[in-house]
């Protein structure tokens, strides 16, 4: 995500549905960093600033940002709409081919104005929010969502990390669960999710860290179970994926109210 910096009248909001992300109502001036989530960036009141890999700062007031792109974000206030789709999830396969190869792509106007119109009049909710999703999904790519299709393998291996996050296997073990090299694994791998697996293994568990303590779990407790050796390799691990220290984004924040939406994916 991003760093938030709060309205002088009111909090950001950020609402979390599975992997995917929505936040609103915050100004951002963030490092440079690199995270699994495709982003869509539109802006509502001033133009942002924006850059990518070693390009220059460029304004725009609406982009697509590929999974993985190392990349900084500054806005010139909290008009800017931040939606981060996981690209484990049904959504990207309706708009993700838009990228093919490109590491950024502008939004036309009339997707940006498309977006726009489904801004809710009376204000934000959890409600509204899943609501935009769909509507966002609608305007870029395609309802309904299309089928998650990925080679059996890669989904077989995924699946198996997912579920032993603390002490995964090893890789060999991985390989040999179906009947792959290691080396074949992780070409097939990065193929299909578009990062190597021990990248994906950290962002899933930066993922469940941050949602279990959102859900109340200290954040030891939560890094431990994610397979983090501590909080701070938690920390430095989130400031690298999100260019901001996690406390911007926690249950607890100042700047920025969490609210956790059903994961009907």
């Amino acid at each position: 995500m991003a760093e938030a910096t709060p309205s002088a009248a009111r909090r950001g909001c950020l609402y979390v549905h599975g992997g995917h992300a929505l936040m609103v109502g915050c100004a951002v001036d963030n490092q440079p960093h690199a995270h699994y989530n495709a982003s869509i960036l539109v802006a509502t009141g001033k133009p942002f600033l924006f850059r990518h890999d070693d390009a220059p700062w460029q304004e725009s007031n609406g982009l697509c940002v590929a999974p993985c792109v190392p990349q900084q974000l500054r806005t010139q206030d909290d008009g800017v709409l931040i939606m981060q789709v996981d690209p484990d999830g049904r959504a990207y396969r309706g708009f993700g081919g838009r990228f093919a190869g490109r590491p950024v792509v502008p939004l036309s106007d009339g997707e940006r104005l498309g977006i726009l119109a489904g801004v809710p009049e009376d204000g934000w909710s959890g409600v509204e929010a899943m609501r935009f999703f769909m509507h966002v999904m609608q305007v870029l790519g395609r309802l309904p969502l299309p089928p998650l299709v990925r080679d059996r393998r890669v989904e077989r291996v995924r699946r198996l990390l997912v579920a032993r996050l603390e002490q995964p296997p090893p890789v060999q073990a991985l390989a040999a669960s179906v009947a792959l090299s290691v080396s074949r694994l992780q070409h097939l791998f990065k193929q299909e999710l578009g990062l190597p697996l021990s990248h994906y293994l950290l962002w899933r568990r930066v993922r469940d860290t941050v949602q279990r303590v959102q859900a109340g779990i200290s954040l030891t407790e939560a890094a431990l179970h994610a397979g983090f050796a501590d909080s701070a390799h938690f920390s430095r691990t989130f400031r690298r994926m999100f260019g901001l220290p996690p406390s911007s984004l926690l249950k607890d924040s100042s700047t920025v109210q969490v609210e956790i939406l059903p994961d009907d994916r």
